[in-house]
């Protein structure tokens, strides 16, 4: 009897110890959240992706930098500080591996000058992120190359 309780004990305190910790380690993951330093959030919506146009810039670089997509475009204006730009994208439903995602570039320039300027914005893509998944396809409208997103 001495010997079952004793067992009983050692896994009792074996159990509440790694629960414990693992608690620790949970709020720990809470008290300090993930950060990003991209300057904008990219934005899932298949609506506004169909209504954009991508005919008054052309893409010039894009450059994956962990959960950051920083996107150069080129455009006439007068100046470029007062262009907003927005990425925006929608989940392809084709069962493809890895997932695709199709994006496109918003850019708001309601300047008339015929000076061209460049513009570099970088979009938080973990809105692009899939359950289950650890990586995706982004197919942006203007630009050749596929980017493959891990995370």
């Amino acid at each position: 009897m001495k010997k079952s309780t004793y067992i009983f004990g050692f896994f009792l305190m074996l159990f509440l110890g790694v629960f414990f910790v693992s608690c620790d380690f949970l709020d720990d993951h809470i008290k300090n959240p993930i950060t990003t330093t991209c300057d904008k959030s990219a934005v899932e919506d298949a609506v506004k992706l169909n209504q954009i146009s991508t005919s008054n810039y052309t893409i010039t670089n894009v450059i994956l930098n962990g959960d950051c997509l920083e996107v150069t475009i080129s455009s006439s204006g007068c100046n470029p500080d007062n262009w907003t730009m927005n990425l925006v994208g929608a989940k392809s439903l084709a069962a493809v591996s890895p997932p695709h995602i199709g994006v496109k570039v918003e850019l708001i320039n309601n300047e008339a000058c015929l000076a061209v300027f460049q513009k570099t914005v970088s979009f938080d893509l973990t809105d692009f992120q899939w359950v289950g998944q650890n990586k995706v396809q982004l197919n942006i409208d203007g630009w050749k190359t596929p980017i493959l997103y891990q995370y």
